[in-house]
Formats: C-alpha cells, structure tokens, sequence
C-alpha cells in the first residue's frame, strides 16, 4: 500500500498540516508575483503608445507623400523625399517605444521572480528534505515491518531490541519508566511501540 502519511496521529496531522501550509504558501506568493508582473508589465503599455505614435508618424508620411505625388510641378520626387522625411521622424518614437516596452516587461519578469523565489525558497529548503526524509521512513519502515516473515513475537523482541539501540533515553521514557528492566524481562510491548512509533507506525 502506497503509504504518504505517518499511522501515528500527531505525527500524521503535522505532516498534513505542512504540506497544507506550504501549498498555501506556494500559492499565495505565485498569485503574488503573478499582479507584481501584471501591475509592472502594465507600465509597458507607455512604450507601446510612443512606438505606436512613431508607426502613425511614418504612415503620415506615407499618405502625405503619395497624395503629394499627383501634384503638378512639385510633385516630382516630393513624394519619396516626404515619406524619408517622416520615416526618419518615427524611427526615434519606435526605437525608444520598443526599448522601453521591452525593458519593463524584463524588469517585471525579474521582479517577480525575485520577490517570489525571495519569499519560497527558504521555506522550500527546509520543507522539501524534512517532507522527503519522513516519507522515506515510513514507506521503508512499512516495507520492512509489514512484511516481514517472522512471528509477532519474534517481530515485537526486533522492535524493542532496535528501540533499546537507537531511539534516545528521553524518548524511550515517554513509553516505559523502565525500558532496559522491560527488555529484561521480556515486556517488549511498550518497546516496540515506541520503535514503532518513531518511525511513523502504529
């Protein structure tokens, strides 16, 4: 059975109660970064306005341009002389119009990335090995245990053997007053539900 939570109840909720904070967290701060870019992007809408003008300057000179063709006398070559004049007028208002639109959506994307990796990386950092180690304890622990070929008594003198061995003494107290006068004789319940217990199993 695939096994995500600890059996044991307090460790179970702490568990859950984490990731539901960090989804939380995680969505708060991409919902955030998401208006920060939004709200800084929006500022491009000047460089688009100022490229546009230069594009409507050059389209001026275009259309001046052919209507002064079909003049008589001076119709000759003012055309194209019209269309250069107003072109090289644009080209300054789209040059700096495209530059600041892509600036700004550059400054967007930068700042909320930042804001956002400022704000989950920490918290991810510390998160993610915490979440990874406890799943690899239960999930191997449920493996190992679970599935084990012996007796339950046989299972129960491991448990209590591997709590004796390697869960620390104030842990150890919070199960039995006695543990080593337990294991002496024989009183491996407590024991093992303290070994149990340690790595996520009831």
């Amino acid at each position: 059975m695939f096994k995500f939570y600890s059996e044991v109840p307090v460790a179970r909720l702490r568990e859950m109660a984490a990731d539901l904070l960090t989804w939380a967290w995680v969505a708060l701060w991409t919902v955030i970064g998401f208006r920060i870019h939004e709200t800084i992007s929006g500022f491009a809408e000047a460089g688009r306005v100022l490229k546009g003008g230069g594009q409507n300057i050059e389209s001026a000179g275009a259309q001046l341009g052919d209507a002064l063709a079909g003049l008589p006398l001076i119709g000759g070559g003012i055309d194209d002389l019209t269309t250069r004049t107003f072109a090289t007028a644009g080209e300054p208002f789209q040059y700096v119009g495209g530059e600041l639109e892509s600036l700004l959506i550059l400054i967007a994307r930068l700042l909320a990335l930042l804001v956002v990796a400022v704000m989950l990386v920490p918290w991810l950092s510390r998160y993610l090995p915490w979440r990874a180690t406890r799943l690899a304890i239960v999930r191997a622990a449920h493996r190992a245990i679970r599935r084990a070929d012996v007796s339950e008594p046989a299972m129960q003198r491991f448990l209590a053997q591997r709590a004796l061995y390697r869960i620390p003494y104030d842990e150890l107290l919070e199960h039995t007053s006695d543990p080593f006068g337990d294991f002496a004789e024989g009183r491996f319940d407590r024991l093992a539900r303290a070994e149990l217990a340690s790595v996520g199993l009831r």
